[in-house]
């Protein structure tokens, strides 16, 4: 019975470290967004600008 309460353990722990890390990669890409590139307005002639 120790062996099944321990995988159990071992199981929810697994799941708990993967929640957290899940959580804080969530928390951290909401508070500091990665900036978008700005798009360059194409031409007259249909080539980019740069």
């Amino acid at each position: 019975m120790d062996t099944v309460l321990g995988l159990l353990g071992i199981l929810v722990w697994i799941v708990t470290v993967i929640a957290l890390a899940s959580a804080v990669t969530y928390v951290v890409v909401k508070l500091f967004p990665a900036d978008k590139p700005e798009k360059d307005e194409p031409t007259a002639d249909g080539a980019n600008a740069s």
